[in-house]
């Protein structure tokens, strides 16, 4: 067996330093679970910065390749950045661009730097980290790892609420099984962990968090059916179809019965009048938006926050949805840009679950996204993991693994005539 060059193991631990950084699964337990600034967080995050150029000088061309042909992507960002000219914090949406930039480049060279099978490694990896330290936490430190005051007894590990481990967990099972699946010399200690991962789920008490996990996997099994050849295919598809056709009209006549379920009242929380708040501000700019990043820390009192948080009765941190907070940022172009993006990944996913091993983890992935997305501001936001994740799955779904050195494409090729035989 051919030793893997220190290079590569020096990337590996920086990808993987790079998907810890930006779970921010560090900042509460270096805080001891109490307050911390914003230049607290704002600091921690300049190693991944640092990191992200590193990998991409490695694999420059690529990277460049990667983003060339992404021009959705290359839209938006360009879109986010001309919003400092209609801000109304401009100093404060230029700071974030800048965040959102170098933030976005991670996502680039994750997807740049490695083939599928290794990237869902990488992310498996840095889960599995978060994951043996929340249950250490959660087993041995109840003060830290579990929740007291509000929710007392659910688990929260790394973070500092209980949803967060659900939901973080939840993209950790999905990583665990995709990596038992695309690397079967691994196959058992992957499926251990998306075992262990998807029980802190549990633990966790998150709804949210189960019902996407619950959905995830079932969009793998799907992958699973339709890659066993052409009579699975057809069948997994009418499946498929009848499932969601099936789900949508639970949805529209027995809305009751799932929020009974979810244990969420019809508001989802507060979340609907955050909404209606929001769609109120928006007729006075429903073109342009308010400017990326520049609502939520506005401390004026006839600003859009102020409105929104009379209406909604409280003051909220940020939109719950992803599709409202570009909304919110970048008005009507930005919403047409993300949902045209999205049907391409969603093309691509379904591409790749009948055709493609990465399937395993793009279709599963982008499920749990798109769900979590339409409750949580989780889309193009600085400093968030699940924002480089999708960029790094984006890109990658467009240059696949062509573009991996030549000696991996060689391993690859000398591991699949050793199983054919």
């Amino acid at each position: 067996m051919r030793a893997t060059p220190y290079g590569d193991i020096l990337a590996f631990i920086a990808s993987v330093m790079i998907v810890l950084i930006y779970s921010q699964s560090w900042a509460a337990p270096m805080t001891g679970y109490g307050a911390r600034s914003a230049d607290f967080l704002r600091n921690g995050f300049y190693p991944a910065y640092a990191l992200a150029v590193g990998l991409l000088l490695t694999r420059p061309g690529t990277a460049l390749k990667a983003v060339g042909r992404s021009p959705l992507l290359i839209l938006m960002l360009l879109l986010t950045a001309a919003s400092v000219a209609w801000s109304i914090t401009p100093d404060v949406t230029l700071r974030r661009i800048m965040a959102l930039l170098f933030t976005t480049l991670g996502g680039v060279a994750l997807a740049a730097r490695w083939r599928w099978s290794t990237l869902t490694e990488v992310l498996a990896v840095a889960m599995t980290v978060m994951m043996v330290a929340s249950l250490f936490l959660g087993a041995l430190m109840p003060e830290w790892g579990r929740m007291h005051e509000l929710f007392p007894g659910a688990w929260r590990g790394l973070w500092l609420e209980k949803n967060a481990l659900g939901e973080n967990m939840g993209l950790a099972a999905i990583c665990m099984a995709a990596a038992a699946v695309m690397v079967p010399q691994r196959r058992r200690l992957w499926l251990v962990c998306a075992a262990l991962a998807s029980a802190l789920v549990i633990l966790s008490t998150s709804k949210t968090g189960l019902v996407v996990l619950v959905l995830a996997f079932a969009s793998m099994g799907f992958v699973g059916l339709v890659q066993g050849g052409p009579k699975r295919a057809i069948i997994g598809t009418w499946l498929a179809i009848m499932v969601v056709c099936a789900a949508l009209l639970v949805v529209a006549t027995q809305s009751d019965l799932i929020f009974d379920l979810l244990g969420k009242d019809a508001t989802l929380t507060g979340r609907t009048e955050i909404w209606s708040g929001i769609l109120h501000q928006m007729e006075q700019r429903p073109w342009s938006g308010f400017g990326y990043g520049a609502i939520w820390d506005d401390a004026s009192l006839a600003g859009p926050k102020a409105w929104i948080a009379y209406e909604a009765k409280f003051s909220a941190a940020h939109a719950h949805s992803g599709w409202l907070e570009v909304y919110l940022a970048l008005g009507i172009p930005g919403v047409i840009l993300l949902a045209a993006w999205m049907i391409e990944m969603w093309g691509r996913s379904l591409w790749a679950a009948y055709a493609r091993p990465s399937g395993w983890l793009l279709m599963p992935m982008m499920t749990a996204y798109t769900l979590t997305m339409l409750t949580e501001s989780i889309t193009m936001n600085w400093h968030n993991l699940r924002w480089v994740l999708f960029v790094a799955l984006a890109l990658k779904a467009v240059i696949g693994d062509q573009d991996a050195p030549a000696r991996i494409v060689a391993a690859n090729k000398r591991t699949r005539r050793t199983r054919q035989a």
